[in-house]
């Protein structure tokens, strides 16, 4: 099976590097060998510079790196890249969400730990996931295309008063009750939208005629929302920091990537539990401009780090 080459840039790469291996250079060279755990692995670009710095140190070669994805073809096509790695027992990629990786990580002694809450732009430029509003396509948006419910289910089962919920609470969005209201007249008229077009045109029709040329595209607000709604990612976010971060990593360091405000403020809030962590960054980490220049995905990036307090 071949794949199209990998077009996704890892953001923060360098900061994420030297916070996560530092706890790996202190450990004693008769330490148990460690590791280090991509909760996302997307395109590999966090993957592959973990790789290139435990590379870089002897000592630091004994250490392994787990790489976890619900996105399978994510999954084959970091096999197939990382092939003399997986051979060589360096790393370990195993399709799985985040907020699931409980069990797996239990048994393992763990140093670190990466989760990227964003999409890969891979994924947004894949045009039969639906993901994007800048690409005609089907209304899926799951990154695991066999589980959970699809954006078009979403959108024929769910109540206005739901809907209105997940745009204003998921999507910040200002019109989230005309949108709503749109989708579910919609529906009723059997009109309901089938692709990202047909979305992104009754999205146009519900906003005001003046708030429909802002600095941001009008469907953007509506499109995070479903995205973030079809694969669950509140809730996986709220696995990974209660039942994973908290429960599986006795100490190390864990680095979270946010693209939400609410995302953010529950891994705040979270780091900010003294019983459990020492926060490493007062404020959260974003790009400077010469990465923005390289990656303007990475604007809306919020990094933040934790110690893991000894239990």
């Amino acid at each position: 099976m071949s794949f199209p080459e990998v077009k996704h840039v890892p953001i923060l790469a360098q900061e994420i590097v030297q916070s996560l291996v530092e706890p790996f250079s202190q450990s004693s060279l008769d330490s148990p060998s460690c590791w280090l755990v991509d909760c996302t692995f997307g395109g590999g670009g966090h993957t592959a510079s973990f790789l290139k710095a435990f590379e870089a140190t002897p000592a630091l070669r004994r250490h392994r790196i787990l790489a976890l994805d619900q996105d399978p073809e994510a999954v084959q096509r970091g096999k197939l890249r990382f092939q003399e790695e997986i051979r060589a027992g360096k790393l370990e990629i195993l399709q799985e969400n985040f907020g699931n990786a409980g069990h797996l990580l239990a048994q393992r002694p763990v140093l670190g730990l990466l989760a990227d809450l964003g999409f890969s732009s891979d994924q947004l430029e894949d045009r039969s996931r639906g993901l994007s509003f800048q690409w005609e396509g089907p209304l899926d948006m799951r990154l695991n295309p066999t589980q959970g419910r699809s954006c078009l289910e979403l959108l024929q089962q769910s109540s206005e008063l739901e809907l209105e919920k997940i745009l204003r609470e998921l999507g910040e969005e200002r019109f989230a009750r005309r949108i709503a209201a749109s989708m579910v007249e919609s529906r009723r008229r059997g009109q309901l939208p089938q692709t990202t077009k047909d979305l992104v045109d009754l999205v146009v029709r519900a906003t005001p005629p003046y708030a429909r040329h802002g600095k941001i595209h009008v469907a953007t607000r509506t499109f995070q929302a479903l995205r973030i709604a079809v694969n669950e990612e509140m809730e996986m976010l709220d696995r990974l920091l209660q039942d994973v971060v908290t429960r599986v990593l006795p100490c190390g360091r864990a680095a979270i990537i946010s693209f939400h405000s609410l995302e953010d403020r529950k891994v705040k809030n979270q780091f900010k539990n003294k019983d459990f962590f020492h926060a490493l960054t007062k404020k959260p980490i974003e790009a400077n401009e010469d990465e923005l220049r390289v990656n303007p995905r990475a604007r809306s990036a919020k990094l933040r780090i934790a110690e893991r307090l000894p239990v």
